[in-house]
């Protein structure tokens, strides 16, 4: 995937991509202003995992996740007006996002970045308002470890419909608990799910990373 970057009529810069979802396809766009600099890589984010959380807790077990899975240390930055060149300036392998709804999921499509948010499925009708608000398809990580916990996820996630047109993948959580010296088992659903997508994203990067030394 490439994106395409250029001056709108006002002459900001404007990132533009086209995100296959499914069978069709979805035009994304995203201010980048202020930008400083030369335009931005045409590749965008490569398929950087961005985490995407709400709250202080979560963050903390997304980048302990990271950490523990992935070995490196990724940047986190806040959702707000300036993601965009947030994001693209980011000198991490992984990246975690405060702030989660739908056009931040949204614009790292855009910018050829791979969303892993960590859903509100124990606020179901907040979840499903978001779902539906979002264009582009989700990576979902549900718990594998905990019995009660993978079950009330699963349980949410299939009422919300997230097994068609999305990709629901289990993870074990336990090395984002391990990072903090916390245990896992006893945690409240929301800090289960900040830490599946924390070690997804960790596994992802270290992925993505053996590929670029590789190639």
């Amino acid at each position: 995937m490439s994106i395409d970057v250029r001056r709108d009529t006002e002459g900001a810069l404007v990132a533009h991509a086209t995100v296959r979802v499914g069978l069709g396809k979805v035009e994304l766009q995203l201010a980048l202003d202020p930008w400083h600099g030369p335009d931005p890589d045409p590749a965008g984010l490569r398929q950087r995992p961005v985490v995407v959380v709400d709250g202080s807790t979560q963050v903390a077990l997304a980048v302990a996740g990271i950490r523990r899975s992935g070995r490196l240390e990724p940047q986190v930055i806040v959702s707000g007006p300036h993601l965009g060149a947030d994001l693209l300036t980011a000198d991490a392998d992984a990246t975690v996002v405060q702030g989660i709804d739908a056009a931040t999921l949204e614009a790292i499509r855009c910018l050829g970045g791979r969303p892993l948010p960590a859903l509100p499925l124990w606020r179901v009708v907040e979840a499903r308002e978001l779902v539906q608000a979002c264009r582009v398809d989700l990576d979902v990580a549900l718990p594998s470890f905990d019995e009660a916990a993978r079950e009330a996820a699963r349980a949410a996630a299939l009422t919300l419909g997230l097994d068609v047109g999305h990709h629901l993948v289990e993870i074990d959580p336990r090395p984002a608990f391990d990072e903090l010296g916390r245990a896992g088992d006893v945690a409240p659903l929301e800090e289960t799910l900040a830490a599946c997508v924390g070690v997804l994203a960790g596994r992802l990067a270290s992925s993505n990373r053996r590929w670029r030394e590789q190639g």
